[in-house]
């Protein structure tokens, strides 16, 4: 395709992220008291980490997952391997697009691979360079009141939180008969919202619903 002062030339992935907010935000400064990160998170492949004899690193198997030695992800859901069980944060140490390493708290007892079949990884930031968002949606999980949604950037780890955008659920009542109109954000292949790899993205919501309302973002990474 011919090639425009606004073309993205590198190669483009797809990229998505979610995040679910129960709690009302009424703070509209830099930083909003009841604001949830708005992360994407991967499953990775069946036993994914490879451990060591006697040693903390373990090897992780994430394919084209896109990050850059230094940024931190979180794993869930994983189970023992090798005496260990990888929980929580981990800085990287990237080795090839698919593999990366990160050292555990204690040694491994053996050297083996494993981890089971729901390792989920958590990351804040969006890609090595930055992710093209051409979508934004928000969908209530139980009966709620009107309520406003609102939209927050971050360029430093989510120290300061900027008010970029907000929209208005309407009222609705769970039932089985109707479906639930879903909000729209209003960004697109055509307006999209641009992040780079610094930037991360809060939503928060204006009511307190218990069931939580949750937020969905698309687009593609690069």
């Amino acid at each position: 395709m011919p090639v425009t002062p606004s073309s993205i030339v590198t190669p483009q992935r797809p990229w998505s992220a979610t995040a679910v907010a129960t709690t009302a935000n009424s703070t509209y400064g830099d930083t909003p008291t009841n604001s949830v990160l708005l992360t994407r998170q991967d499953l990775l492949p069946p036993n994914p980490f490879t451990t060591v004899n006697g040693q903390p690193t373990v090897t992780v198997l994430h394919p084209d997952h896109g990050l850059f030695t230094g940024i931190q992800i979180t794993f869930s859901g994983a189970t023992a391997v090798g005496g260990i069980t990888p929980s929580g944060a981990y800085t990287v140490t990237v080795l090839t697009a698919d593999t990366y390493t990160i050292t555990h708290g204690s040694n491994a007892t053996s050297g083996v691979t494993g981890g089971g079949t729901a390792v989920l990884g958590q990351l804040a930031r969006t890609a090595v360079n930055g992710v093209r968002l051409t979508s934004l949606t928000a969908l209530a999980r139980a009966t709620v009141t009107a309520t406003e949604l609102q939209l927050y950037i971050s360029n430093d780890g989510g120290t300061t939180k900027r008010l970029i955008q907000s929209k208005l659920m309407n009222a609705y009542t769970v039932a089985g008969t109707a479906g639930q109109p879903i909000v729209d954000f209003g960004f697109s292949d055509s307006n999209p919202l641009f992040l780079s790899a610094s930037d991360t993205l809060y939503v928060a919501i204006g009511v307190t619903l218990a069931g939580g309302i949750v937020f969905r973002a698309a687009g593609t990474r690069y």
